[in-house]
């Protein structure tokens, strides 16, 4: 007898068994990408969030199936779902029931866009989604560095490259990202209070955030992630950026390359990261520096009304 499936809210109890979910489902395990749950609840507790709303567990009897995460974005009227199921409780319907909960919440939220990736090989997403409403609107490109000589980084004597300084930096750097990303698709402007969360993560090195400054004024920044646990470790390029003013004088790689440098001295010889794969300066300014792609990834749309 096949048991019933129940679509609940999380509870902050359920975070030991869901970050074995997720590692699980994203094919973390055994893996230097595999991360603990002070991790996860560092995550979610960011300003925002709001798991307890926005985190929905699938519930087969009494074992956690699959989730989504519900990513509100007012400021640019979108919301974006990420989600899955374990492999055993594939092919029984409830990844639809998570999907049809994810847009009846979005829905009511009142916002134009619902937005969902998923990897470009995976037939069975897509045809759940195209099922479902939503269009291939956007391609990205997952790619990996091992190791690869970099070059030296060159800067003007205007210039100087130093890391974040907590409790000190945060709102010029806050202002910096959303001015970098201010016209990028899909990038919607951070508060204070989310950058200051963020840049406290584990997983965000105390040298992690990169800014290369002209005076006193930040022009190009980037922040790298560190995961590190028994399996190895790997780095992450999460966002980097060149402010509008500073464009044009060399410094996108030279932040790249300062960033991907502080890694290296923390022992990191992987490094990956996610490019727009129209974005073709920085797409190609990455292949120069060693960098391959290792996964491609769909944007799907939805689009309300």
């Amino acid at each position: 007898m096949t048991q019933q499936t129940d679509i609940r809210g999380f509870r902050w109890e359920d975070l030991e068994p869901a970050t074995a979910m997720l590692n699980r489902i994203g094919g973390a395990v055994g893996t230097e990408k595999e991360t603990d749950s002070e991790l996860l609840r560092q995550n979610l507790s960011v300003p925002g969030v709001e798991p307890e709303t926005n985190l929905r567990l699938a519930e087969v009897g009494s074992e956690i199936a699959g989730y989504y995460l519900l990513s509100p974005e007012p400021p640019i009227d979108r919301a974006v779902v990420a989600g899955g199921v374990l492999p055993e409780f594939r092919r029984r319907g409830i990844g639809r029931l998570l999907l049809e909960d994810a847009v009846a919440r979005a829905g009511a939220l009142g916002v134009r866009d619902l937005h969902i990736q998923s990897a470009a090989d995976d037939g069975t997403a897509h045809r759940l989604l195209e099922g479902a409403g939503f269009s291939k609107i956007k391609d990205f490109w997952q790619m990996r560095w091992e190791g690869e000589a970099l070059p030296p980084v060159n800067l003007g004597a205007d210039f100087r490259v130093k890391p974040l300084e907590l409790g000190k930096d945060e709102a010029a750097f806050t202002e910096l990202q959303n001015v970098v990303f201010g016209e990028n698709w899909g990038f919607c402007p951070n508060t204070v209070e989310q950058i200051a969360a963020r840049v406290r993560i584990k997983n965000t090195p105390p040298d992690g955030v990169v800014l290369i400054m002209n005076g006193e004024r930040p022009a190009a920044y980037n922040w790298t992630l560190l995961n590190r646990n028994a399996h190895g470790d790997i780095g992450f390029v999460s966002m980097t950026g060149v402010h509008p003013s500073y464009r044009g004088r060399g410094l996108g790689a030279a932040i790249v390359v300062s960033g991907m440098e502080s890694l290296r001295r923390r022992g990191v010889d992987a490094i990956e990261l996610e490019v727009d794969a129209e974005n073709v300066p920085a797409r190609e300014l990455y292949l120069k520096l060693g960098y391959r792609q290792v996964y491609h990834s769909v944007w799907h749309e939805l689009r309300f009304g």
